[in-house]
């Protein structure tokens, strides 16, 4: 009772349960359960939930669990039916409680158990930071995670608040990769605060998994999580805020941009083209990337369009689209990142919700300074959507928006010498993630000192 009255009190604020610190430079607030550290990692690529990697040592490994092993069932809640369902449910245990795994190895079946540890608490060369909890307005409760210069003192910091790609991992440094690394310089070199949210049903973060939240709530969470973290952290400057989206996440920037009255915004990876232009796009750099004929291309595209506008515009499931036709059971078969129940690992309704919006009408009503980067090898968004940002930006609010190309760099920040390999994520050039971060980070770091106020590096 005493847990649901805290509960109840911190609707729309930051809720600090404790004030327990976990090292020098990472101190953490709240009672959210800590996201268990598997010691495993999971692909879901060949219809089944199959184990790819086992750390060495770890509980799961000294359980027997090998790679390669399929799971069937995850403690006592039986077979999942989809491999996403129950890709879901690993990424939602809590560390420290004991894991019962249900597994196929070749034709035998048999059970695992193992208690895998919370995961560590990152813990970043030259930044501190501070592990928080808000509770949005429909319960749900989100862990914040925000850094800040190892040292910060004085007036109120800058601050850049991240909205997120479309997939749901943790964006904990620790996890490694191209994305959070370039996200790790910024926070190391932008002389300012860093705001990283997890969104519902991810890390710590409680609410639906990733295939069950929509877009309209998730860019509801992002506005309620910043205006709770301004609340909670008194040297966060609110007159010098920075939203940056990255991927699917510069479709949120513009529209939590909305009434936060930003002092900037930079986006990378995605643009102001409608929802259904951008899939449609998704489909073509497909095609023409993969080595299909030219002259079924024409062909593929007039079946896949007419498929997106009926499952995008008017709300149809696409399993009883490709009922209508052969042509529409063929585009079901092709339409990228189109699974059973899921599109790139979201529902059905997130992609409507987001067709619904107009994002070019919310990228004109910012008037402050905004950068646009596009990587030439983007595999996924084009030229034009980018560039469609900075027109309409400057049209509204001259002189306001810059447009900045990075020769043979991909959607990630990579580097390859053609658009092929990039597509295909081959023979990149571009050395490792930390080497590669440099080159998306330094123009944006640029724009932040100058166009901004921030005092970057």
């Amino acid at each position: 009772m005493r847990h649901l009255l805290r509960l109840a009190l911190c609707t729309f604020t930051v809720c600090a349960f404790s004030g327990a610190a976990r090292g020098a430079d990472t101190t953490v607030t709240g009672d959210l359960p800590r996201q268990a550290d598997l010691g495993f990692s999971v692909s879901t690529d060949d219809g089944r939930l199959q184990v790819v990697r086992v750390t060495e040592g770890s509980p799961a490994a000294r359980a027997g669990l090998a790679k390669d092993d399929e799971i069937l069932a995850i403690n006592d809640s039986g077979r999942f039916s989809k491999p996403y369902l129950g890709q879901a449910a690993l990424t939602k245990l809590d560390g420290g409680i004991p894991l019962r795994l249900g597994i196929r190895r070749g034709q035998d079946e048999r059970a695992i158990s193992f208690t895998p540890p919370p995961r560590p608490f990152e813990s970043v060369p030259g930044l501190d930071s501070f592990y928080g909890v808000v509770t949005t307005t429909d319960g749900t409760r989100l862990r914040t995670i925000v850094t800040r210069p190892t040292g910060a003192s004085g007036g109120p910091l800058p601050v850049i608040y991240f909205t997120q790609w479309v997939s749901c991992g943790s964006l904990e440094f620790s996890r490694g990769g191209l994305a959070l690394e370039i996200l790790k310089t910024l926070a190391q070199r932008s002389g300012g605060a860093l705001i990283r949210v997890e969104r519902a049903g991810t890390g710590d973060s409680e609410g639906p998994a990733c295939h069950e939240f929509d877009y309209d709530t998730e860019v509801a969470h992002y506005r309620e999580a910043l205006e709770a973290t301004f609340a909670q952290y008194d040297w966060l400057d609110r007159n010098r805020l920075v939203i940056y989206g990255s991927s699917l996440g510069a479709t949120v920037a513009p529209l939590v941009a909305q009434g936060s009255k930003p002092a900037g915004v930079m986006v990378q990876g995605g643009g102001a083209v409608t929802y259904l232009e951008r899939m449609i796009n998704f489909d073509r750099q497909q095609l023409e990337r993969t080595g299909v004929p030219a002259a079924e291309i024409h062909a593929r595209m007039s079946r896949q369009i007419p498929f997106h506008v009926e499952y995008l515009l008017r709300g149809r499931d696409p399993d009883e689209i490709a009922k209508d036709s052969a042509d529409m059971a063929a585009a079901r078969t092709a339409i990228r990142g189109l699974g059973d129940g899921e599109h790139y690992g979201r529902p059905y309704a997130w992609h409507r919700q987001a067709a619904r919006r107009n994002f070019l009408e919310a990228w004109t009503a910012i008037d402050a300074p905004v950068l646009v980067l596009f990587g030439e090898f983007d595999q996924f968004e084009g030229r034009h959507g980018h560039e469609l940002i900075a027109r309409a930006v400057n049209r509204a609010h001259p002189g306001r928006a810059t447009f900045i190309e990075i020769p043979h760099m991909d959607h990630e920040g990579d580097v390859y010498d053609t658009a092929e390999d990039a597509y295909v994520w081959e023979r990149q050039v571009s050395g490792p993630p930390n080497v590669a971060a440099q080159l998306q980070a330094g123009p944006m770091l640029r724009w932040l000192r100058d166009a901004v106020g921030f005092p970057a590096k």
